[in-house]
């Protein structure tokens, strides 16, 4: 199975990761394994606006390919 799944999450003001969803799937085990991937990543740097931290929706193409 291969195959780009999309996957929008949040970067809090902490640059903690939150509310990942899958937009777009291939397979309910590769979306599951976007999703974990995603959930597992380090802190992030936060978006800023007018100098203070603020939320920001990101959007990733998590693409699986056999070799």
């Amino acid at each position: 199975i291969e195959g780009k799944v999309i996957v929008p999450f949040v970067v809090g003001k902490d640059g903690s990761i939150s509310n990942v969803k899958v937009a777009r799937g291939v397979d309910p085990s590769l979306d599951k394994e976007a999703v974990r991937v995603v959930s597992s990543m380090p802190h992030w740097t936060p978006g800023r606006q007018n100098g203070s931290s603020v939320n920001v929706r990101y959007t990733l193409p998590v693409t699986f390919k056999l070799q």
